[in-house]
This record gives C-alpha cells, sequence and structure tokens, in this order.
C-alpha cells in the first residue's frame, strides 16, 4: 500500500501530525503497536496544560498554546475536553519561595500571565491549602485537558479526511534507499510505502526504530497516576504543583482528584506493562496530604502505572530528522510534560514536514545539542 506519509504512532503527537498533514491534501497512514490515546496518551485523569513550572526552552510554545486549547474542541467536531482553571506553584519555605518574582518577570516577558501571590493571597484563592504554603506563582491562563478524548478527537478528524489507522500493528523496520526513508515493514508482514516520508512519534519506541542511524540518549520509564474514590468536598479548584514535594493536583469530575508528579511503577517487561506499588502510592498521598491536608482519609479508586514515558539528561524533548535521512522525521523524551505543548509542536513540525525551514522555537529540541564538542 502507497501513502504519502507514514506516522508511527497513534498518540497525541501522532494523530495531531496526522490530521494536520491531512488538512493540506496529504494521504496519510497511522500505525501503532496498541491503539488510539494509549501509553502516555492513555490512563486516567487528566493531563495539564501549563507554562508554570516549565523549561524555558518549551515557554516560548505556550503563548500559542494558550490560543489553541480553548477552542480546538470547536475545529475538530467535538465537546469540549479542555477547562481553563489556573495554575499554583506552591512553596513552604522561603528557599522554594525566592526566585518566584523572578521566574514572573521571566514568564511575563514571553507573554505568559504570572502574579506572585503572599501567603495571604494564596489562602484567599486556595483556603483549603496548608498553613505551611507561604507563597505561590499564578498562571491565571493555564488549565487541564481529557487527554483521551483530545487524542479520539485528533484521531477521528483525520479519518474524515482519509487517515487510515492500522491499530494492533507493529512497525519492525524502517526501509531506506539511497538517504530516503522509503517504506515500513509492520509485525503482520505488511510493507507501507510511504512516497513522501516517514515521521515517528511512538515515543518510548522511536530509540529502537531508529537504532540503525542514531544512537538517542533517552530512557524509558513508567509514571503513576492516583485517582481517589468520590469525597464529600473536593478542596482545591486549581491545578496545584509544588516546589519542594514530588506531587501535582487535580480535580477529576466534580467529586474526585488525580494526584501525580512523577513518582514512579515498577516496569514488568514480560507483560510490557507497568505495575503501581504500595510504597509509591503511600508517598504520592502523603504529599497530596500535606499540600491539601483536608485529603486526609482520601481513599484510592485506581492507581495506574501504565503511562510509559521517556525522559532526557536535560528534561525537554528532542524533535529533529534523522541525520542524513531528511525524510525520517521523530520526536521522543517528552518527560512527562509534553502534553500542554502538543498542539503548537504538531503545526510546526507539519510545516516543517511539509516543506518550510524548522521554526527558530524547534531548535532547542534538536539532537545536536547533545553532540560532543572539542
Amino acid at each position: 500500500m502507497k501513502t504519502d506519509y507514514v506516522v508511527v504512532g497513534a498518540g497525541i503527537y501522532g494523530a495531531a501530525t496526522a490530521w494536520l498533514l491531512a488538512c493540506s491534501g496529504a494521504s496519510v497512514m497511522v500505525v501503532d503497536e496498541r491503539g488510539i490515546a494509549t501509553r502516555a496518551s492513555g490512563g486516567p485523569g487528566r493531563r495539564g496544560v501549563r507554562a508554570n513550572g516549565r523549561d524555558l526552552r518549551e515557554l516560548a510554545l505556550m503563548p500559542r498554546a494558550y490560543d489553541i486549547w480553548p477552542d480546538l474542541h470547536a475545529q475538530l467536531g467535538v465537546a469540549q475536553f479542555y477547562q481553563r482553571c489556573g495554575h499554583l506553584l506552591v512553596a513552604e519555605s522561603v528557599a522554594h519561595a525566592r526566585g518566584f518574582h523572578a521566574t514572573a518577570m521571566m514568564q511575563r516577558a514571553l507573554g505568559i500571565a504570572t502574579e506572585v501571590l503572599d501567603a495571604e493571597a494564596v489562602h484567599e484563592r486556595e483556603p483549603g491549602l496548608s498553613d505551611k504554603v507561604i507563597a505561590a506563582l499564578y498562571c491565571p491562563n493555564d488549565g487541564a485537558a481529557d487527554h483521551g478524548a483530545t487524542t479520539r478527537a485528533y484521531a477521528s478528524a483525520a479519518q474524515a479526511l482519509g487517515v487510515e489507522f492500522r491499530t494492533n500493528t507493529r512497525v519492525t523496520t524502517i526501509e531506506v534507499e539511497h538517504g530516503t526513508a522509503t517504506a515500513v515493514l509492520t509485525s503482520n508482514g505488511d510493507r507501507f510505502v510511504a512516497l513522501r516520508g516517514v515521521i515517528v512519534l511512538a515515543n518510548s519506541g522511536v530509540p529502537e526504530l531508529l537504532a540503525p542511524w542514531v544512537t538517542l540518549p533517552v530512557w524509558s520509564d513508567c509514571l503513576q497516576v492516583l485517582t481517589s474514590k468520590p469525597l464529600a468536598n473536593v478542596p482545591f479548584r486549581h491545578l496545584t504543583g509544588h516546589a519542594g514535594r514530588t506531587v501535582s493536583l487535580k480535580t477529576e469530575g466534580a467529586d474526585r482528584v488525580m494526584i501525580s508528579g512523577g513518582w514512579r511503577g515498577r516496569w514488568d517487561s514480560e507483560t510490557q506493562h507497568g505495575v503501581a506499588t504500595n510504597e509509591a502510592i503511600a508517598g504520592n498521598i502523603a504529599e497530596a496530604i500535606a499540600v491539601y491536608p483536608r485529603l486526609a482519609g482520601l481513599q484510592i479508586d485506581l492507581a495506574d502505572a501504565s503511562h510509559l514515558e521517556t525522559l532526557t539528561p536535560d528534561n525537554i524533548p528532542i524533535i529533529d530528522h534523522v541525520p542524513h535521512l531528511a525524510n525520517l522525521w521523530f520526536a521522543t523524551g517528552w518527560c512527562g510534560h509534553g502534553w500542554a505543548i502538543a498542539p503548537v509542536i504538531a503545526e510546526h513540525l507539519t510545516d516543517w514536514i511539509l516543506g518550510e525551514s524548522r521554526a527558530v522555537v524547534l531548535a532547542p529540541f534538536s539532537l545536536s545539542r547533545f553532540a560532543t564538542r572539542d
């Protein structure tokens, strides 16, 4: 079978890029070894759409992200999946709060509305916070999105434009002839010819597929997500992070909360599935209660560690084409915070694939940043 582009990976990046390519008139096939909205784009809870606490090199993408997210559902023809609720990055010590004013100045300079709240102001905004919280960085335009609904909406919009999704199909080989990616081979014995290029957006699957040409400085880990059983009262309304604790908190529906923030599960290489550990669950809950004491006594409805993520040494992704193979693009190493910037990166990546110069804002994510320098 022949198509203009083969996209490997049916998560948020694969689905969004496929849709944008199809919007340009290109024919596209998306291949995924599992299904649409699985792995890092799957699992329970919502994903944060935040500028607060983000690396400077990613912050440049956030003003455009703020423009896209509120109306993205309408573009894709589905019900709203995004909520703008604001983000608080709280601190309990002077040491952790010391840089807040400088960070706020930097973020405002990049067009990101940011306020520094003192103890009185932050407790007025969230009365349920621990008395130990003395300050916060507040980004009113941050929010959260239903990641499964978002990814499936991109996929459905792409399918409406003729994009074919082949799920439960693992790509085993990328064929290259005369310096050009020409086709992909699958575990099912299929061969899909790519007339214009191949885009590998399978996150944890990227390093193995590209191993014949490049070694990527990434590794995989399974990140834990907890969702609570229904609560009589949810004691907060903002997305909440902490400058000194490993925890991130979101509301989940009207009466539940989601607790995450970087706690690891245990990966089972035989089943290819992550398992949440009792120690990590208890630690994550304790951190959540330390931030919002009214969560004491909450019970966990679901502990999920199937959120397999890729990480890089400098905690930002790698977005590039394979050296000497100009029509083989890839992205990986999202480090657990690639969700908010996905629609923006998909736009820039699509423009690059279609022949425009690589956008300046993508330059910091090139593989060459890891090159040895004399």
